[in-house]
């Protein structure tokens, strides 16, 4: 078995779908609640960005949520990869990176899959499927339904320097994450700038610097969250470089394409 690789970020640091994405807190224990989460497609070999955030419903978890364990299981419940926290890693700021792949590191076999977050007042479960890529066209949209609890699981198609030139799919209502690690302190940042006249997939919010550490002068992660708000096809574009050498070739470059359906 496999140990998942982390990321660090801040704290060291995947059905057909017929789900609605509903929450369904059940009690493990007396102090221990569990939320479930449905409706995930994923293509073979993806990666998968993880984080809990707060949500409107009822209160099940308390402050200072701690990350202790992320695990990758088949439709058997059989463990494929798993990741310990050893250290402290608050789930506020948490953000966990698992990839839909084999111990052996080939891509997993299409089928039904989980994604648990173990954490110190419960476990969030996230069941998905992995189809190809060729289904996503038949594929309903993504309805995440209602939170039942105050904190929520939340999951993103990731893509990073390694997807250079890729074309990749998602539906209606999925959520992506676009991770590029940097360092603002030597003057270079991530921008993207293409312009659209129409873009299918819309930016959450704005683009978000997190430090690898708190030392002076450590690198990141420069993060980017988007929406699938309507169909059609859209390309990315990353450029790192300094602001004011506006005639000088960006440092490093990435660009992919995204189909939504």
């Amino acid at each position: 078995m496999k140990r998942l690789r982390r990321i660090g970020l801040v704290c060291s640091s995947l059905l057909l779908v017929l789900a609605t994405g509903l929450a369904i807190p059940g009690a493990a224990s007396a102090n221990r609640v569990d939320v479930r989460v449905d409706g995930y497609v994923f293509e073979p070999g993806s990666a998968v960005a993880l984080e809990i955030v707060a949500a409107d419903g009822a209160a099940c978890f308390g402050d200072s949520l701690l990350i202790e364990q992320v695990e990758l299981a088949d439709e058997a419940g059989h463990l494929i990869a798993v990741v310990p926290y050893d250290s402290v890693a608050y789930a506020d700021g948490w953000l966990g990176v698992v990839m839909l792949r084999s111990g052996d590191g080939s891509n997993l076999e299409p089928g039904i899959y989980e994604l648990r977050v173990a954490t110190s007042g419960g476990t969030f479960i996230a069941g998905l499927r992995v189809v190809s890529s060729i289904e996503f066209a038949s594929l309903p949209r993504f309805v995440p339904g209602f939170p039942a609890c105050n904190q929520a699981l939340r999951l993103y198609r990731l893509f990073t320097e390694m997807d250079r030139g890729l074309r990749a799919n998602l539906r209606l209502s999925d959520r992506m994450m676009v991770l590029l690690a940097g360092n603002p302190t030597t003057g270079y940042s991530w921008t993207n700038p293409l312009l659209y006249e129409y873009a299918p997939l819309r930016e959450l919010q704005e683009m978000e610097y997190r430090a690898d550490s708190t030392l002076l002068g450590a690198g990141g992660f420069f993060i980017y969250r988007y929406w699938a708000m309507d169909t059609g096809s859209q390309e990315f574009r990353y450029e790192y470089r300094r602001s004011w050498e506006k005639d000088v070739d960006p440092l490093q470059s990435v660009g992919f394409t995204v189909d939504v359906h």
